[in-house]
């Protein structure tokens, strides 16, 4: 190390940060102050709430608004279909043994209908399986 190394770090270690200025120690303070929590009572959004509701009541009863009705759904017709079976090529598998590979698919559908307002609503449900069986060979 020669001599303006060794004064370069010298004087890089008499080097001292000068203090904040007090503009930044206020702007700090001031974003790490917590928020004051924002206090509404709960009755008044209570009373909001019931207030809302009673002009919704009053004019469903003014205006004269017909109840709801509910559907009654009665089961008109379930069909389930035969099964369609598909059979693949025999697989030997890594211990030597032989499995054939069988895809099942079937579908079950019901039929609902509801006299009243004439509304029908349809459940089709697809279903497949897919299943490996062990073949014997001798």
């Amino acid at each position: 190390m020669n001599n303006e190394e060794a004064a370069l770090l010298s004087a890089l270690r008499a080097l001292r940060p000068r203090p904040p200025g007090p503009a930044v120690i206020s702007a700090l303070a001031h974003e790490l102050a917590a928020p004051a929590p924002v206090r509404r009572p709960i009755f008044v959004w209570g009373a909001v709430g019931m207030a809302l509701a009673a002009c919704f009541l009053a004019a469903f009863y003014f205006l004269g608004a017909t109840p709801l009705v509910t559907p009654v759904y009665e089961l008109v017709r379930a069909e389930q279909p035969p099964a369609a079976i598909d059979l693949f090529d025999p697989v030997r598998l890594s211990d030597g043994s032989f499995v054939r590979p069988v895809r099942v698919r079937w579908s079950n559908q019901t039929q609902w209908e509801d006299r009243q307002t004439n509304t029908r609503l349809i459940n089709y449900q697809p279903s497949e399986q897919f299943a490996l069986i062990p073949l014997e060979t001798y």
